[in-house]
């Protein structure tokens, strides 16, 4: 079976740096995407550490990005290695979205990987209670109050 897809006509050309960052992320994430389910959680959950959440903003950006610099990004099947991407592009940039794993809470279920940023799916069709996660990777909560002043000491 076979899909028609159209790109967009309106591309945003980035700078070269930004776009061999994401390069180097699209790269990062096609070789992290081999990993069983469970490992891939932990290395994303590791490289998370020390972020700050994205703004919805910045994930689109990032989305836009990492869609311009990649071709194979674009297809149908590629949710898992792109939303690794887009959340390795955030990370260069010092945040991170949430990350998430889940499937279609209606028939047909179907596996589907997606970044969310300010409790918003960042380029994706329909809303939270369209989708049931099954792994999510957000950013780490800051410390603060007394968690701060325990981890000190």
């Amino acid at each position: 079976m076979s899909f028609t897809t159209a790109l967009p006509s309106e591309r945003v050309r980035f700078p070269l740096r930004p776009r061999l960052r994401a390069r180097t992320a699209v790269t990062a994430a096609r070789l992290l995407t081999r990993l069983a389910p469970h490992r891939l959680e932990r290395a994303l959950t590791r490289i998370a550490r020390g972020a700050v959440p994205a703004t919805e903003a910045q994930a689109t950006n990032a989305r836009e990005l990492v869609l311009s610099t990649s071709l194979m990004m674009n297809g149908h099947r590629s949710c898992l290695p792109r939303s690794v991407a887009i959340a390795l592009t955030c990370r260069i940039r010092g945040t991170w979205p949430t990350w998430c794993v889940g499937t279609l809470m209606s028939p047909p279920f179907s596996p589907h990987a997606w970044v969310e940023a300010q409790d918003r799916l960042i380029g994706e069709k329909g809303d939270h209670a369209s989708w049931a996660r099954l792994i999510t990777v957000a950013a780490p909560e800051p410390l603060t109050g007394s968690r701060a002043a325990s981890s000190t000491q």
